[in-house]
């Protein structure tokens, strides 16, 4: 690969010659020593450079590479984790990853394949022995060397996500590394947990691979890919007999039934070098037209598009995987289609809606806006905004609320904020209904503030301090008590223009926020914490009008959609999902469907019908679940990096990009339709200003308005 204009011509004192690969965390050139020496250097990208999490992660990759480098691995020559931009000098192989060999080749034929497993057995034997272990090997992670010799022409590269027994740097709850189809079923279930055993689990998934031309668990897409592993049976194809049974012991689902690594070396070895005529060897059919799996979660690996992961809330939803960066953006705006949303610590408790039937704004044309005037400002944090028919409303913890025309984006009006200093006062989104906009009180007590879209009119005001405030079937619902641990707490109903009390009532139960919308003027209420089940409540004067007892266990009640709830259990409280129950709140029946891998939830699914659209925070993929037969449809490639919560809007569904361009796709397959072009320059942004947002793009006729961390944006639709 040629070198790009911003490409260095030198790192650590080697000269670069060309590019090797690329991937999300770094680039990979071909160098030169002073003496004419080859070297493969990993340099990372700048905007990684800067998060400690990742520099701490790169030096265990240097380390680790340092303790195995032997006969088949690539040695490490140099390196510098400090420097501005964190880099490692390796030795030079030349020659093609097993990967592209089979690619280009078909699959091994029975020579090349033994003499493959005795050097992968080995070289993962030394890496044990080394108290290390890979978790990624995987095809191209395996080098084969052009010129054979007697130190063997295989070569195990990438340490990137290994773990040394001693390390400090762990995998976070619910992180899961490696990819998909070669990891073992426990790096899905149980990422705190992996040992040497996941390697052999890989070994025996890469010999089928180099065997058949497929891996034992092959998909269309990673997660069908995790599914597999998980719940179903390898597919081997016709393997040498004794190679087969070693195969299936290699990929046995429990790590103490597999064999060791010097085991399976022992017994490769034993095999004989020659098959007797007729003895198969490797597939009797070409490997099925499967497009190539993404990988989810090297650090830094050559030609593959890599994922970072944000700490997630704990909501509902994503795969989570890498996890090398933390935060979110400070300046992230949010745009949502007349419902409320939050981007505080607290759980955003409706699901993404359908937008409602308005119209392009007169004079509308495609504007951006930063709203950075106060970035200067060592306190400025940034705007959460909402968009309504009226306008776009933005809050801060410098203005109360901000009025900007959805036609140009420019400022209309603004509502002062007190410089009253409040311990713990929170800035919430703006919630818009009917043309009345409700925000936290302009004088920093965190009462509620109802002014008139239009004119900025203050209607009336809520003293405070209150909890969590939601626009729901036509009534304001307020938290009347703060949060606290308290297993219930008053709430309220008003009337949204004129403020007019319609009840209170005192509710047991553990969700700050415990109200979803039901149907006609009814509300559901998750009264768990007392001794109620999820009542049906009406909205306009709180009466009980039913209820149902909810599935036993720690349930977060995610969503409920259509007069049906979804739930997600958490493992010992530890804020992680291995599967979810879905309950007709009308019979109370419910049942479980489990997932392939344990989840971090991040935010609410997105249903329509019978299809569950995950957002993966962590590996910024949307996933599609048939919720009706408990399987996966389909998840979007890790090409696309998709960076928001999904949105559905007339047959399509739409998510926001990493450049800041709106996405769309079709909700049957997840095949891409088209997409916008950028709002804002993204080159150069650091990670925590393009963090992935919870809020998912908004369709008005045929204009689209989205967010990201560079701020709020307004362009045509795709066509």
């Amino acid at each position: 690969m040629t070198l790009r204009e911003n490409d260095p011509e030198s790192v650590g004192g080697y000269r670069i010659e060309s590019r090797i690969g690329t991937g999300g965390m770094g680039v990979v050139y071909l160098g030169r020593s002073a003496s004419g020496r080859a070297v493969a250097v990993k340099v990372v990208h700048t905007r990684y450079a800067d998060n400690p999490e990742f520099r701490a992660r790169f030096r265990q990759e240097i380390a680790a590479a340092r303790r195995v480098s032997g006969a088949f691995t690539a040695p490490v020559v140099d390196a510098d984790p400090e420097a501005q931009r964190p880099w490692m000098a390796t030795a030079f192989v030349p020659g093609p990853t097993l990967a592209q060999r089979v690619e280009e080749s078909g699959p091994l034929g029975w020579p090349a394949l033994r003499r493959l497993g005795t050097e992968l057995a080995e070289a993962l034997r030394e890496i044990h022995r080394a108290e290390v272990v890979h978790r990624d090997l995987k095809p191209s992670n395996v080098l084969l060397l052009e010129t054979e010799g007697d130190d063997g022409a295989v070569r195990v590269i990438d340490f990137g996500i290994s773990r040394a027994a001693d390390s400090d740097v762990r995998t976070q709850t619910g992180m899961v590394m490696g990819s998909p189809p070669f990891m073992a079923p426990e790096q899905f279930s149980r990422p705190h947990e992996v040992g040497s055993a996941v390697d052999v689990f890989s070994l025996g998934a890469v010999l089928v691979y180099a065997a058949t031309g497929h891996s034992p668990f092959e998909a269309e897409n990673a997660y069908l890919a995790a599914y597999n592993t998980v719940h179903g049976e390898p597919q081997l194809g016709e393997l040498h007999e004794d190679l087969r049974r070693l195969v299936a012991r290699c990929l046995a689902k429990e790590p103490a039934d597999r064999p060791s690594s010097g085991e399976v070396l022992e017994t490769l070895a034993g095999l004989p070098e020659e098959l007797s005529e007729g003895e198969p060897a490797e597939g009797a059919s070409p490997a099925p037209e499967i497009p190539p799996t993404a990988t989810v979660a090297s650090p830094l690996k050559d030609s593959e598009p890599i994922r970072r992961r944000r700490r997630g809330r704990r909501l509902w939803a994503a795969v989570a995987v890498v996890g090398l960066l933390g935060g979110a953006a400070a300046a992230a705006a949010a745009v949502v289609a007349g419902a409320p949303a939050d981007t505080s610590d607290e759980v955003v408790r409706t699901a993404p809606r359908t937008t409602p039937a308005l119209t392009t704004p007169a004079g509308w044309r495609p504007w951006h806006n930063a709203l950075t005037s106060d970035k200067d400002d060592p306190t400025f944090v940034g705007p959460s905004c909402t968009l309504d028919a009226v306008g776009v409303f933005c809050a801060s913890e410098q203005v109360a609320l901000t009025r900007l025309d959805p036609a140009t984006g420019n400022t209309d009006w603004t509502k002062p904020m007190s410089r009253k200093k409040v311990s713990a006062f929170s800035v919430r989104r703006p919630v818009v209904h009917d043309g009345v906009v409700f925000v936290y009180g302009t004088d920093r007590a965190q009462g509620v503030d109802a002014f008139d879209g239009s004119t900025g009119k203050l209607l009336w005001q809520l003293p405070g301090p209150v909890g969590e405030f939601d626009l729901l079937n036509g009534v304001l619902l307020v938290r009347l008590d703060g949060l606290g641990t308290s297993g219930s707490a008053r709430f309220a109903a008003y009337e949204p223009r004129t403020g007019k009390e319609l009840w209170r009532r005192e509710l047991a139960s553990t969700s700050s926020s415990p109200f979803y919308e039901g149907p006609g003027r009814t509300l559901y209420a998750d009264l768990r914490g007392g001794s109620g089940g999820i009542a049906r409540v009406d909205a306009r004067t709180g009466r009980t009008l039913g209820s149902v007892d909810a599935p036993k266990g720690d349930l977060w009640l995610a969503t409920v959609h259509d007069g049906t709830a979804y739930y997600a259990r958490w493992e010992n409280d530890s804020g992680v999902s291995a599967d979810f129950f879905v309950q007709d709140l009308s019979s109370g029946k419910s049942r479980r469907i489990d997932f392939p891998w344990s989840v971090e939830p991040e935010a609410p699914p997105l249903v329509q019908g019978d299809t569950m659209y995950v957002f993966d925070y962590g590996n910024e993929t949307l996933l599609a679940l048939d919720v009706k037969r408990g399987k996966p449809l389909w998840s979007s490639s890790r090409d696309l990096r998709v960076f928001s919560q999904p949105a559905y809007h007339a047959g399509r569904l739409y998510v926001t990009m990493p450049d800041t361009s709106i996405l769309a796709l079709d909700p049957g397959t997840g095949k891409e339709i088209g997409r916008t072009a950028p709002s804002f320059d993204t080159a150069g942004r650091s990670f925590e200003e393009l963090s992935p947002s919870s809020v998912p793009p908004l369709l008005v006729d045929d204009v689209l308005y989205g967010v990201s961390g560079p701020g709020i944006f307004s362009v045509a639709d795709v066509t």
